[in-house]
């Protein structure tokens, strides 16, 4: 038998199954969507709707690159103007977290209340699990926004269901798969424009270039600039105060990792990758080490210049693309030609 709901004692009433922030925050949203001046399509109007609509705990916004999660995302959290709220990317939180466990000793909890902070909202942009140990951390995560009655605002490209795919490790975040389910509202985006490649500005990111020359792989030999981007030895083939060149084997053929490029991405605010070769032929590591690249540096609108020697649309036929290839050569259609 379940038991009857607590009362409050002032009211003598059921308190109410929503967060008490999504229910102040749904007519100020639909109001700056619709001074906005965007024109949404049938489904990001849907979207709109159940964004506006109160929730239990926040909402999950999943579906294709492009489409405009974010942009709604990021207008919902305006909408909360005097609430504190934490803005995050997937890489830089889990830098965040790394570096308090093991630069000061913190648990896995006291980091993540750390990187919160005293924020009562959190947009967590581009969620994705792809390994056991994102799993665990993002597990962790979600249970301590519930805990503390922070509402959560997560984008994705994926459905819950579809988070960590990897059979052999799926039922590790199963838990956190029913979490999403029961306590958020999912909210999809379906198929339509991708209107990342109809209104890019040509500003941060979108400021960047992609050549396509035949003769890419010859790079003049340099001295270059030695750099030391957390804790890593790198050579850059030329450094001009916030703008930095690499050829692409110094910069993804080494084992570099996401904090690498995330140190890169906040010193330059312009990196030239000179030598790529055709995408479609460079190996499973070198690419999806790129691919992360070119999420960071979109996140933090950083100007990407490549010169290759075939067009970005190639990594899709690579023998091991990455595992976000779409979200990739979305960003990547952005540079100009």
């Amino acid at each position: 038998m379940s038991s009857a709901p607590a009362l409050d004692p002032e009211t003598d009433a059921v308190p109410s199954p929503w967060h008490p922030l999504s229910v102040a925050a749904g007519p100020a949203f639909l109001r700056r969507i619709r001074g906005s001046g965007l024109v949404l399509d049938a489904a990001q109007q849907a979207a709109v709707a159940r964004l506006a609509a109160p929730a239990a705990r926040g909402y999950y916004v999943w579906g294709p690159v492009g489409r405009g999660k974010t942009v709604l995302a990021e207008h919902y959290l305006a909408a909360l103007a005097d609430v504190p709220t934490f803005r995050v990317h997937f890489h830089g939180f889990f830098r965040e977290l790394q570096r308090q466990i093991f630069g000061t000793g913190a648990s896995l909890t006291a980091a993540i209340a750390a990187a919160v902070g005293s924020a009562r909202v959190v947009l967590f942009d581009e969620f994705h699990v792809h390994d056991v140990a994102d799993a665990v951390y993002l597990t962790a995560v979600l249970r301590w926004l519930r805990e503390h009655d922070v509402l959560l605002i997560a984008t994705s490209n994926y459905a819950p269901g579809e988070l960590l795919p990897d059979p052999l490790h799926h039922h590790r975040f199963l838990p956190a798969i029913a979490l999403i389910e029961s306590e958020l509202t999912v909210v999809p985006l379906a198929e339509g424009v991708d209107y990342r490649r109809e209104v890019a500005a040509a500003t941060g990111f979108a400021a960047g270039t992609w050549t396509v020359t035949a003769d890419a792989d010859a790079i003049p030999e340099t001295a270059g600039v030695a750099l030391d981007p957390d804790g890593v030895a790198l050579r850059a083939a030329a450094v001009d105060g916030d703008a930095a060149e690499f050829s692409f084997v110094e910069l993804c053929e080494r084992p570099l990792a996401a904090q690498q490029y995330l140190w890169l991405a906040d010193r330059f605010r312009r990196i030239t990758i000179l030598g790529m070769p055709d995408p479609a032929l460079v190996r499973r590591e070198p690419l999806a080490r790129f691919a992360v690249l070119v999420d960071i540096l979109h996140d933090r609108g950083a100007t990407l210049h490549v010169t290759a020697s075939g067009s970005p649309e190639r990594m899709r036929e690579a023998a091991h693309p990455p595992r976000d290839v779409a979200r990739a050569v979305s960003r990547l259609s952005l540079l100009r030609r």
